[in-house]
């Protein structure tokens, strides 16, 4: 519920005055995605599974050799071998201070401030722990995420990579 001047205004009414703004055309409201606890039927037998992640990365620029990793963020989830995905598993999150200064240009296109990144350091450790039992990294944008990712993680044990914007359809 969200409290206004000296009213009450439910869940049921924001869904209205959302749907009011999508027929106007001139909004787009963005629904918070809530997570359902599985995708698929969960009978499907746990021998048939496997462990993905997706994973993406955000950088002071586009140059893995150049500029630097700012942000790693993945999220583990179980597939079958069709390709069906049956549930979304844990998340790492982590910040790297870059030792320079983001560029304002970078931190408009990803929120990511120097204030957010000043002395944090992602533990390698615990992305090979994190990335222990998965079979699958897809980002959508591989080449550009494998770069960074393996250049500032060059001891995580190789794993197989998809890209959405090439190999997923």
């Amino acid at each position: 519920m969200l409290w206004g001047c000296d009213y009450i205004v439910t869940n049921q009414k924001l869904n209205q005055i959302a749907e009011q703004l999508n027929k106007s055309n001139e909004y787009r409201v963005i629904r918070k995605y809530i997570k359902p606890e599985f995708y698929n039927d969960e009978s499907i037998s746990s021998n048939t599974k496997r462990i993905g992640v997706f994973l993406d990365v955000e950088s002071t620029g586009l140059s893995y050799s150049n500029n630097k990793l700012i942000e790693l963020g993945m999220v583990k989830f179980e597939y079958t071998e069709d390709g069906r995905i049956f549930r979304l598993l844990d998340e790492f999150n982590g910040y790297q201070d870059p030792k320079v200064s983001i560029p304002e240009h970078i931190t408009k296109l990803t929120g990511i401030t120097n204030d957010m990144v000043v002395g944090q350091h992602i533990d390698e450790r615990k992305v090979t722990d994190y990335l222990r039992e998965v079979d699958l990294v897809i980002a959508h944008n591989a080449q550009f995420d494998r770069a960074f990712f393996e250049t500032t993680f060059p001891n995580t044990p190789p794993k197989a990579w998809a890209c959405s914007m090439s190999d997923i359809h």
